[in-house]
């Protein structure tokens, strides 16, 4: 028996921020089983889904698997009495997304508050504007001011600049961090 190939739809663009965490959590396809499940906003079979967006049923279970393991969505098992299989029916875990989205946060906070504490004592940092890799005085100039992985020449900043613009995003972060944990948790 011969394999079908199963390709991936192209160019669905995230639209908000949600969709850009899942589209990054998951892969940018499973944006239009997100965005059918919101619309519809009830459950659908996998065979549901595949007729409505075009895909291959072998696709779509993919997609909603990585879906399921990033907390977007949830199902419900159902055995059909006539074949004896389950049926899948699945549902956007708007609770779920909540948490997760709480979780991703904190721990982008943790990894700034680490960048932070690591920038300390330093005058300034040394980064490249096109692929964003950062340098300490002494790696800049072991590599005569240019970027180790593009070759372009290095940006200096000052400490305070750069420290002030980690700290009000980390202040930020926190801030949202409480008001989520409030509003989902009552703490």
């Amino acid at each position: 028996m011969r394999r079908k190939n199963i390709t991936m739809p192209e160019n669905v663009v995230p639209n908000d921020p949600l969709e850009e965490f899942i589209s990054k959590m998951a892969t940018n396809p499973s944006l239009l089983i997100f965005r059918f499940l919101a619309k519809e906003n009830s459950e659908a079979t996998e065979d549901t889904l595949s007729e409505k967006l075009g895909m291959s049923k072998n696709l779509v279970r993919k997609l909603l698997y990585k879906l399921h393991d990033i907390n977007v969505v949830v199902y419900r098992r159902v055995r059909d009495e006539k074949t004896n299989y389950y049926i899948y029916y699945w549902k956007i875990n708007w609770e779920g997304l909540a948490a997760t989205l709480l979780e991703r946060k904190k721990e982008v906070l943790k990894k700034l508050k680490e960048k932070a504490a690591s920038e300390e004592g330093k005058v300034g940092i040394y980064y490249c504007k096109k692929c964003g890799r950062e340098y300490t005085f002494d790696e800049a100039l072991e590599n005569d001011f240019r970027c180790k992985i593009c070759n372009e020449p290095l940006e200096f900043t000052q400490k305070g600049k750069y420290e002030e613009f980690l700290q009000k995003y980390i202040k930020k972060l926190e801030e949202e961090i409480k008001i989520e944990s409030e509003r989902n948790y009552g703490s």
